[in-house]
């Protein structure tokens, strides 16, 4: 068992011990039943005190991750065996909303038209630039395939993403508080490994990007679904929560939010920072779409824009609108977070492929990428019009959204009387895949939202799978 101290550290050493063993026993690289090393050999490898060792093992039995049995050792306990509470009970009943995801995730290639995924069809990405960016990087650098990047990525990567980010969100990072991942689904297990407990409460918006959900939930986290409107996030349902219990950490999508396509105000970004600073709690800000903007209209500033206090984590994904295939996302945390966050992205792998950092870095540093960005939006904005059209024209006024004002999704609301489970199966028997609404929320009741991507199908796929579809529910 390899684990990384950054004796240098403000984070005690125990706290970084701590934090490794826990993210191990949590992702299954230590399996339950599975023996982890003695106090004297733990404490001899990493040189570190035996009564140091001794306390984290006191601290890990005592939460339940671990049984230490007199004469023969420490031992991982079973995940379901620690902290048991009603409220965790409740959790685990609630899961069949995501095993409807799952279920998708695994059928929906299966289907021609399918508007399950949000993601951006290959035909609007640079696949060539990029194709030959990653054959002339063999000729820089021979080695690359056999040589570990840092744990927290390649400098060159880091200045380009700090500069990228002062040019399109007008928020300049240094270097020392970039840590790049390996996509933003990586950056959010790296927070919630960092700091978070089974028994700690996680707010969401409700609904909810669906694997943030999974990743909270499969913890055993506590979630506290707050309801979001046209201006994101309801602040004033939170703040009479936080009166309650606060919770330890809030997570949200505040711009083109996955899956309704609504952007949060300023106004709503400030008042969730105050609310952080009063109640102690901390702030993930998802940012995967702020470039997809439509009409000309620049979103907000993001929330870690107006943070002056290091409350806000900022998670900026580069792989939705560049390159999906790269899995590249970065990290941005004020000191104070940053080497806790570095120790649990240590404790995870080596660091990012080094491959993959240098392939993106011609991209974000040339014209081409504004030029890329420009015609996205372009395409993007036409397919959002195009789907709004063809459901408007089946459906008339029997179904009730909100045009977004960029992002991928459309998120709408059908009639009572239709029968979700009979349009799924019928969607599914002409071969279309759609994300139900169910599996945006943590707790299990019916809906009658879903969710269309308009953006990962070639223009004609998506004419005739939106078509089709409109003329399904029209039916029913």
């Amino acid at each position: 068992m390899k684990l990384v101290l950054k004796k240098e550290a403000a984070t005690p050493i125990h706290q970084q011990i701590y934090h490794q063993l826990v993210n191990r026993i949590q992702t299954g690289a230590v399996a339950a039943g599975e023996k982890i090393p003695s106090l004297r050999w733990l404490s001899k490898e990493l040189d570190v005190n035996y009564l140091t060792i001794n306390k984290v093992y006191q601290r890990l039995e005592e939460e339940g991750y671990i049984e230490i049995l007199q004469g023969k050792g420490a031992y991982v306990k079973s995940r379901h065996t620690g902290h048991p509470s009603s409220q965790r009970d409740e959790q685990q009943d609630s899961f069949s909303p995501l095993l409807t995801r799952s279920q998708y995730l695994m059928q929906r290639s299966k289907h021609q038209y399918d508007f399950s995924k949000a993601v951006v069809s290959p035909g609007l990405l640079p696949s060539y630039f990029l194709a030959e960016q990653a054959k002339a990087i063999f000729d820089l650098h021979p080695m690359i395939l056999t040589t570990y990047g840092p744990v927290e990525g390649d400098e060159e990567l880091r200045k380009e993403v700090s500069a990228y980010l002062d040019n399109q969100l007008g928020y300049k990072p240094p270097l020392d508080e970039i840590l790049i991942t390996s996509g933003v689904q990586q950056a959010i297990n790296v927070v919630a490994n960092t700091f978070l407990t089974p028994t700690d409460t996680v707010a969401v918006e409700s609904p909810c990007y669906g694997a943030a959900l999974d990743t909270f939930m499969n913890r055993g986290n506590a979630i506290l679904p707050i309801p979001i409107d046209l201006s994101g996030m309801r602040t004033d349902l939170l703040e009479e929560q936080c009166r309650k219990n606060p919770p330890k950490l809030v997570y949200v999508n505040p711009t083109f939010h996955n899956p309704t396509g609504a952007s949060m105000s300023e106004k709503r970004r400030k008042e969730l920072l105050e609310l952080a600073e009063t109640y102690h709690f901390l702030i993930i800000e998802d940012d995967s779409f702020n470039e997809i903007y439509f009409d000309g209209v620049l979103p907000p500033k993001p929330i870690k824009y107006f943070d002056t206090t290091g409350h806000c984590i900022l998670l900026k994904g580069f792989s939705k609108t560049m390159a999906p295939g790269i899995l590249l996302g970065a990290l941005i945390a004020d000191k104070r977070l940053y080497e806790q966050v570095y120790i649990a992205k240590a404790s995870m792998d080596v660091g990012s492929p080094l491959l993959n950092q240098k392939v993106i870095l011609p991209f974000m540093k040339t014209q081409r990428m504004k030029d890329h960005l420009e015609k996205l939006r372009i395409a993007l904005q036409i397919r959002r019009d195009m789907t709004a059209d063809i459901l408007e024209m089946c459906l008339k006024d029997r179904i009730r959204y909100e045009l977004p004002k960029g992002g991928l999704n459309l998120w709408i609301k059908l009639p009572e009387e239709i029968d979700m489970r009979a349009l799924q199966k019928r969607a599914s028997e002409h071969s279309i895949s759609f994300l139900p609404g169910s599996a945006c929320y943590a707790v299990n009741e019916p809906t009658q939202e879903i969710r269309i991507s308009y953006s990962g199908l070639s223009d004609r796929d998506n004419t005739e799978g939106i078509t089709k579809l409109g003329k399904l529910i029209a039916e029913m």
